[in-house]
This record gives structure tokens, C-alpha cells and sequence, in this order.
């Protein structure tokens, strides 16, 4: 029977973020240990908030996990995905320039009803 390799964490980089607060800056999103923070947007900042994320080469994602503080829960996560344009296709893009198709949402519990003392873990798969 064979076994299927574990799943490994793809390396990408930020590239855009539309906030920040400074305790919690977006390069926590770079690591994934049990000291990471995690991001948080700018306090009283404008929504909705984006964060674009750029992979050194073309990937299949498989699956996607979102971590929910337990008081600080965003309302609704939208992803969007995008292939840059190959140099054949003329000038190079930025990610303002880039087209995006929107493959879904999801929403996360309120947390009312643990009274605010669980966070929760969101996986999307793509198939």
C-alpha cells in the first residue's frame, strides 16, 4: 500500500496588505509556530481589509486553514486567485494590474456562544 507523503507548508511572500497593527505586524503570517502572533489590521482602519499573497512559481493549492482569534473574528474571508501574465504576454504586472477571479467566501462563528474563549480553525480545500 503506498503512503502519501505529509503535506509541506509552500513558501510565499506578502505583497500587499492594506493594514497593519504594529504589535502584530503581517510577516507573522511568514512563520507558523506557537509563538506566532498572528496579523491584525491597524485599529479603527477602513473595510474591507486585503491581504495578497504571491508564491515564487505557479502552485496547486490543495487546501487553505485560517486561525480565528478569539475575540478579534473577521465577519467574512473572501479568495480570490491569479496567475501572472508570462513575459510573452507583453509589459510585466504589479498586483493592482493582475486579474483575479473570486473562487468563494467563507464565514466564521461569532464566538458568542463560548463567550469569546475559543478561536477557531478554518480549512477550505480546493479540489
Amino acid at each position: 500500500m503506498a503512503t502519501v507523503p505529509a503535506a509541506s507548508q509552500l513558501k510565499y511572500r506578502v505583497v500587499k496588505c492594506s493594514s497593519e497593527d504594529p504589535e502584530y505586524p503581517v510577516s507573522e503570517l511568514l512563520a507558523s509556530s506557537p509563538q506566532t502572533r498572528g496579523w491584525q489590521t491597524a485599529r479603527y482602519c477602513e473595510y474591507p481589509q486585503e491581504i495578497g499573497l504571491e508564491f515564487d512559481t505557479p502552485v496547486h493549492l490543495r487546501q487553505v486553514k485560517f486561525l480565528s482569534h478569539q475575540t478579534k473574528i473577521a465577519t467574512k474571508i473572501e479568495l480570490f486567485t491569479a496567475m501572472p501574465p508570462t513575459p510573452e504576454d507583453g509589459e510585466p504586472s504589479t498586483y493592482d494590474t493582475v486579474p483575479f477571479k473570486r473562487l468563494g467566501y467563507l464565514s466564521l462563528d461569532s464566538n458568542e456562544r463560548s463567550q469569546f474563549q475559543a478561536r477557531e480553525l478554518k480549512t477550505v480545500a480546493f479540489a
